[in-house]
């Protein structure tokens, strides 16, 4: 009887539990689905994730908007909430139409036959009216494009003369292309009007599954008008499918080799991350943008935040049956505070560009008809930076454009017109301009005579002279190389015989000569007297050391995406890649800063500021700070050695001291202390680049670069800048009366002084007015 007894209880309880369990899953886990009458044993949880909104880019003041991403309005489809594609052809090809009238999206119509339209004469006069009839050359299909406003009305075509026509729907193509789940918006229209979006919300009814979305639209403020903004911001675009499989990590290696070997084809070698936790949410989807260039880029992880995912479940069809909740919640991206002071930017903009423009103008009245028939002087570059600790001040890289076009929809020609435009002439303008290409980290040019101060600082490091070693400079420096051949090295056009020289000497006058026998010797030369100085010099592999401990041949590490490294150019170099023997020529050559040997504008910046700061050399960058989106700092970013230059603290003055002839005891005075107001050291270049042309003399030469590179005060350095005008160097001597002065007014600009008032009468008028003069022009003009 006790048995029977404890068996019943046994038995109730067991039903209370099991009673109570299904009441528990009725009323907790399918609640919602029952009340939208969808048989629970088919609910299934999906996941949808949620964008974050992308930081912000603040100039120096922390308050300038920079990029910002906008509130903007999207439409989407949910295909799952449209009507059925099999059972209600005709009601979603409607609400297909009318979607693609909203985002004024295009169809196309296909008519086949063709031979119908000579049958039936009023098809022929509809279809004319929706757009005029192409020629009927043959019997293939026939196409026409049907504008936004028309779509409906093709579509009543399709219903009459359903035999012979079809309407394709770009939306049905969007949907079919992404292969998302029935429950996942298919985005089909960016940057809705706010009365366009309110007024799809109120008629929802006649479209269903179309979605109103709020999203962000990146937008770049100032730079419609500081243009040169564009290269260091960067830009974003849609991430493509190799940017895809790279950014999302992979959970082993197996798995990453499985990625990039299967994607090898199409996206070449790729290396991809291994993340064992990336089991969960993939960080990229489909429709991403990312950053592709600039800050943009070299920030995208920062930038870019954390997404956020919603749960909803939906029926056995993948059709929602409730309303989406949070699962995990979104990270917005940090921003970034830069080292750019806007009006600073701007007005090397405007400094760079005047002097671009007065090249272009002595091209033009050059008496040399050869000069007359240089291309176009479009381009340039100026890098500003505090070498005490890296912060990039200004960098302007001239042509540029605004990277507004990537991110407006309304301006999809420009951007066609940026990046490939249809007419050849203008696509070969175009490769010539490079408005896209940031010159200053990526742009690779022979340094010409601004890499002297290294080759001497090396000299005098490794032994080879000292600071007053004199050495024969007879204006040419000829030897017998290696098969008979005469090599002539001149220091310039004219020949000038320079006497003995030492490195003072040879900085201020731009001894090739001096320059070359350091690095090469002069121990070979055939035009030397028995009592000059014969040396052997650093050769090939000294002076390639010496310039490694400046950082050249290597990128600086800057924070902008696309730094180039340029070329130092070895023995193994050359026979590795043009299959040659090295020669003395050669060596000569690299010392003067020509040859193969490259370096980009940001490069010559750096290296100039370890001499200006004894040996010093900080990494460059252009973000200083990051921020949350309240405001609090999160992350510093501090001032990095990357190079101790091993070069004496003694033979880096003597270095200094000479870059401080080169502007103060030399016929140009644009730079002296009398003219400029500022007390700057700094050396002028001119690097030969292009074809070989024939002067009337029947000498032959090449165009040049202007360039100049200084800092400021000497005493006491708190900027660098390096300034390139590209082909310009032998137009009325481009290097001192064109970079040297853009120079010295930039530094005018930095620190807001005019030329002094009363300045000597041997101070050069210059073409282009000074910053604090040009503002009191305005002024004057105003009283």
């Amino acid at each position: 009887m006790e048995f029977r007894l404890l068996s019943l209880r046994l038995l109730v309880i067991i039903v209370v539990v099991i009673m109570s369990a299904r009441l528990y899953h009725l009323q907790m886990v399918t609640g919602d689905s029952n009340r939208f009458g969808v048989d629970p044993e088919v609910i299934t949880r999906r996941n949808v994730v949620v964008a974050p909104r992308r930081g912000e880019i603040f100039a120096a003041d922390a308050q300038t908007l920079l990029a910002e991403s906008v509130p903007v309005y999207s439409l989407a489809v949910v295909p799952g909430r449209m009507p059925d594609a099999n059972r209600q052809p005709w009601e979603r090809a409607e609400v297909v139409a009318r979607l693609g009238k909203v985002a004024e999206l295009s169809s196309t119509l296909i008519l086949t036959p063709t031979m119908v339209l000579e049958e039936r004469p009023l098809l022929r006069r509809t279809l004319n009216d929706l757009g005029p009839l192409p020629p009927i050359t043959s019997s293939e299909p026939l196409t026409l494009t049907i504008a936004p406003q028309h779509s409906l009305r093709a579509l009543e075509l399709t219903r009459t003369y359903s035999d012979v026509l079809r309407l394709e729907s770009p939306i049905e193509a969007m949907i079919a292309r992404q292969s998302v789940r029935p429950y996942q918006p298919v985005l089909v229209a960016e940057a809705l009007s706010n009365n366009l979006a309110m007024a799809i919300s109120e008629n929802s009814n006649y479209l269903p599954g179309a979605q109103v979305i709020a999203s962000y639209q990146r937008r770049y403020p100032h730079s419609a008008e500081v243009p040169s903004l564009s290269h260091l911001l960067g830009y974003i675009g849609r991430i493509n499918e190799c940017e895809l499989l790279v950014a999302n990590p992979a959970s082993s290696w197996l798995t990453s080799m499985a990625d990039v070997v299967g994607q090898s084809g199409r996206c070449g070698l790729l290396r991809k991350p291994i993340d064992p936790a990336s089991l969960g949410l993939a960080p990229y989807q489909v429709d991403d943008r990312i950053g592709k260039d600039g800050l943009e880029a070299s920030y995208e992880r920062e930038l870019r935040g954390h997404l956020g995912l919603d749960m909803v479940f939906v029926d056995a069809l993948n059709r929602p049956v409730s309303a989406m909740e949070r699962v995990y919640p979104v990270e917005n991206g940090l921003n970034l505070v830069l080292s750019i002071d806007i009006p600073f930017q701007a007005e090397v903009e405007r400094l760079l560009r005047d002097w671009i423009a007065e090249g272009e103008a002595r091209r033009q009245r050059a008496p040399e008809a050869y000069k007359r028939d240089y291309d176009p002087i479009v381009a340039g570059s100026a890098v500003a930076l505090d070498p005490r600790d890296g912060r990039i001040l200004a960098m302007v890289s001239l042509p540029a454009f605004d990277n507004n076009v990537w991110v407006d929809p309304r301006r999809q020609a420009e951007l066609i017109a940026l990046l490939s435009p249809s007419d050849p002439e203008e696509l070969a303008e175009l490769l010539r301009l490079a408005p896209l290409t940031n010159r200053s980290i990526t742009g690779q040019y022979p340094p010409g005579s601004t890499l002297k101060q290294f080759v001497g600082a090396a000299a005098l490091q490794q032994g080879i002279i000292t600071a007053d070693t004199q050495l024969r400079d007879p204006g040419v420096l000829r030897l017998i190389e290696r098969g008979g051949a005469l090599f002539e090295l001149p220091n310039s056009i004219r020949e000038r015989d320079n006497g003995l020289l030492n490195l003072a000497d040879a900085l201020r006058l731009s001894s090739n000569v001096f320059f070359a026998s350091i690095a090469g010797g002069n121990d070979q030369a055939t035009n030397l007297d028995d009592r000059a100085l014969r040396i052997t010099g650093m050769q090939i592999e000294g002076l390639v050391e010496g310039l490694d401990w400046f950082h050249f041949g290597r990128t600086t590490g800057v924070d902008i995406a696309g730094e180039a490294p340029g070329l130092l150019p070895t023995s193994t170099w050359k026979a590795a890649v043009k299959r040659e023997v090295w020669t003395t020529g050669d060596t000569y050559n690299t010392a003067i800063g020509q040859g193969d040997l490259l370096v980009t504008p940001l490069q010559l910046a750096v290296a100039a500021g370890g001499i200006a700061l004894d040996g010093t050399i900080q990494r460059p960058h252009v973000v200083t700070h990051l921020t949350d989106s309240n405001g609090a700092t999160v992350r510093t970013i501090a001032p990095e050695v990357i190079s101790r230059v091993p070069v004496d603290p003694a033979h880096l003055q003597a270095i200094r001291h000479g870059m401080r002839e080169s502007v103060m005891n030399v016929p140009n005075r644009t730079a002296h202390p009398d003219c400029a107001g500022l007390d700057l050291a700094g050396k002028t270049g001119t690097a030969e680049f292009g074809p070989l042309i024939l002067r009337p003399n029947q000498r032959l030469v090449r165009q040049s670069h202007a360039w100049f590179v200084g800092f400021a005060p000497y005493d006491n350095p708190e900027i660098v800048v390096a300034v390139l005008i590209e082909g310009v160097g032998d137009l009325g001597d481009g290097s001192s009366t064109m970079a040297l002065p853009a120079v010295t007014q930039i530094m005018q600009a930095y620190y807001q002084i005019a030329p002094p008032a009363d300045a000597p009468a041997n101070c050069p008028v210059l073409p282009v007015r000074s910053p604090v003069e040009r503002v009191e022009d305005v002024e004057e003009m105003e009283e």
